[in-house]
């Protein structure tokens, strides 16, 4: 992943502090190699070892990693590799760098965790509520937004998850406004961007899938959908002790 995907992915989890140092990356990208990380803490009054972890929260190694790749990324010095290998590598990146600890202890806490998507991005959803269903038997695919709508508020320990690449439709921001307005805890699993569906996320997932088109078709791909959600399906049978035997 480059830089702006990076902070994308951990954008939930960066401080006050570290949202104001992160813009000032943005703003001084084509200098990057000349900032000291002595520098950087005393503009901002903190400790390099701040700096340090926001690095590491970004996947880095440390400060040198960050201004070396930025630096490569300006230049334009990035390995050449196939659309779909970049894609394949990219989503692998958010699912080792995915922080899931909140999302799964809220999983395994819930009453029950009501999933719902739109359009093509049903069937994949289809596929990953029954694994989970078959965990615990409290895992709900809706398919339509009324019988969403029927069950948000009743349950205060109720976790709804919401799947959308786009992150735009309208009907499901609706549906996500509704459910924060009940002070139910809402997880979304989106693109990798900036989208107004997972702003209104108390946990946001990301996987790697732009947007593709032939002859106005969508033909976007839903695999790394399958892809993240597996690998939280794995995470959460091991919180629930649940072995998974191959057959």
């Amino acid at each position: 992943m480059n830089f702006e995907e990076r902070v994308i992915s951990q954008s939930i989890h960066l401080t006050d502090l570290e949202d104001k140092i992160v813009k000032y990356f943005f703003k001084n990208k084509e200098h990057i190699s000349d900032l000291k990380i002595t520098y950087l803490a005393h503009k901002f009054y903190t400790y390099p070892n701040t700096i340090t972890r926001l690095c590491h929260k970004l996947g880095y190694t440390g400060f040198s990693d960050l201004k070396s790749s930025i630096k490569n990324e300006n230049l334009g010095n990035i390995k050449t590799e196939d659309y779909e290998q970049k894609e394949l590598r990219i989503n692998l990146e958010l699912i080792n760098q995915m922080k899931s600890d909140k999302v799964l202890d809220k999983l395994v806490n819930a009453k029950k965790i009501n999933f719902y998507s739109m359009g093509q991005t049903t069937y994949a959803t289809r596929l990953v509520v029954g694994n989970f269903y078959a965990l615990d038997y409290k895992s709900f695919f809706y398919d339509y937004p009324n019988d969403l709508t029927h069950i948000i508020g009743r349950e205060n320990d109720d976790v709804f998850f919401l799947i959308s690449l786009s992150g735009n439709k309208k009907q499901l921001i609706e549906l996500a406004k509704e459910i924060k307005s009940h002070g139910n805890f809402l997880i979304t699993l989106t693109h990798l961007s900036i989208n107004p569906l997972a702003k209104l996320a108390d946990e946001r997932l990301y996987c790697y899938s732009p947007d593709k088109r032939v002859d106005d078709y969508n033909v976007t791909d839903k695999t790394p959908i399958l892809l993240v959600m597996n690998d939280l399906f794995k995470k959460y049978a091991e919180k629930l002790n649940k072995k998974i035997t191959s057959v």
